[in-house]
């Protein structure tokens, strides 16, 4: 499943399994339909360029969803480059498939940590801070995760759109008949809880950090990239309000913090 978010621009989505036992059916959120299933989404991004460029991989079990995806897209032409945030498997677990599918493309990945030889890594163009890669009319830069899953990790952002793309920071579950739905077409908003749901569970080390420090960090990312789109990783596109939304995240991570781990994911 895709869709254009600007020209050229793409978002991917994967919604596989159903996390419903992650609420209580008895008092469900507003943002819960007990009819429906719940997932816990992987969103992969495309830029179809005078160059092209693929933002993570999906997990294995989506191998043929998202060649279909880029077939579809780049109307049977190259992949030009296929850039792993981070070496975990729904980010990199496409990455020998893709590269098997498209053998010219250069494989980007980030310049921290030491497991390279993680889904073929160490044969990567490594990245890091301010790296730019020019596609044409979108030009991509490359930071350094502020908030890690892996020591091992990258986010990026792109200066024509001011996309900016959070792995796998400002995760959230959403029902099924919301995939591939922007967070501004929600019925709802898009809640503290909601945000809880995810970081409480996959970011558990939420549980041992200084809250104080790390909302310092949030209000740094805001200012730093005042972005005007967020791209999450497991999450929806976010086009409106994009600093005040990622705002939200300041109470989830107090939260954590007081509360410790909700749950587990998987």
């Amino acid at each position: 499943m895709y869709r254009q978010v600007e020209p050229g621009m793409y978002w991917l989505q994967e919604c596989a399994h159903d996390n419903s036992d992650f609420v209580d059916d008895d008092d469900p959120p507003d943002w819960y339909d007990v009819d429906e299933e719940l997932h816990v989404p992987q969103s992969v991004y495309l830029f179809d360029d005078e160059d092209s460029l693929l933002f993570d991989t999906f997990s294995p079990a989506s191998t043929d969803d998202v060649l279909g995806a880029l077939n579809d897209v780049l109307d049977g032409g190259d992949l030009d480059y296929l850039v792993v945030s981070h070496p975990d498997v729904p980010h990199a677990g496409n990455t020998l498939p893709i590269m098997e599918e498209y053998p010219d493309v250069t494989l980007v990945a980030p310049a921290y940590g030491q497991a390279h030889e993680l889904y073929h890594l160490d044969e990567a163009e490594l990245v890091e801070e301010g790296d730019t890669i020019e596609l044409g009319t979108y030009t991509v830069e490359f930071h350094e995760a502020p908030f890690l899953d892996s020591a091992i990790h990258l986010w990026m952002s792109e200066v024509e759109t001011n996309t900016l793309f959070t792995v796998d920071w400002h995760g959230f579950p959403h029902v099924g008949s919301k995939c591939l739905t922007f967070v501004d077409e929600f019925e709802h908003d898009l809640t503290g809880g909601q945000l809880k749901e995810f970081h409480g569970r996959v970011m558990f080390w939420l549980q041992y950090v200084d809250a104080a420090k790390v909302n310092r960090e949030i209000d740094h990312v805001i200012e730093t990239h005042d972005p005007d789109v967020v791209a999450p990783a497991h999450g929806n596109v976010i086009r409106e309000d994009a600093a005040e939304q990622l705002r939200l995240m300041k109470d989830v991570v107090e939260q954590i913090r007081a509360e410790g781990r909700i749950g587990t994911f998987g």
